[in-house]
């Protein structure tokens, strides 16, 4: 997975999640961020839970019209194919696909490679690793 959480460190502010969604969305709202950061308030302790794209695949896999692809780093939904069933979103495991107010696919793109969540995360708690190619060494 490109994006590392270190949750330890995090203090649940949701600077990742705004910056993620006025990047894409032009407009400061977590809910349309691309990934998601939770609180758990039990036992006199918080607990903080990080979901994003994992790069699995699977909603390329299950969209009907092939709106959905890879290009080797990041998740690509081709808006001109994209029908809004919602099928990709039904699928997805980690929960962080949507459909936007148009009825179009939402996924991570990680910022076409520099990852607004990254950059604005005061306490250095999400780190990018671009993705290794295919027959890289070690």
């Amino acid at each position: 997975m490109p994006l590392k959480f270190h949750l330890k460190d995090c203090t649940g502010c949701q600077l990742c999640q705004l910056a993620c969604s006025a990047a894409h969305e032009g407009e400061f709202n977590p809910v349309k961020a691309r990934l998601r950061i939770t609180h758990d308030y039990r036992e006199n302790n918080i607990y903080i839970h990080a979901t994003r794209c994992t790069f699995c695949k699977i909603c390329e896999n299950v969209c009907p019209v092939g709106a959905i692809s890879n290009n080797g780093k990041w998740m690509i939904v081709d808006h001109n194919k994209c029908i809004g069933c919602g099928t990709c979103e039904q699928n997805c495991p980690t929960g962080v696909i949507y459909l936007n107010d148009n009825k179009k696919s939402i996924i991570c793109d990680l910022c076409e490679g520099e990852p607004k969540c990254v950059e604005w995360c005061p306490k250095d708690v999400i780190s990018y690793v671009e993705p290794k190619k295919k027959g890289a060494k070690k």
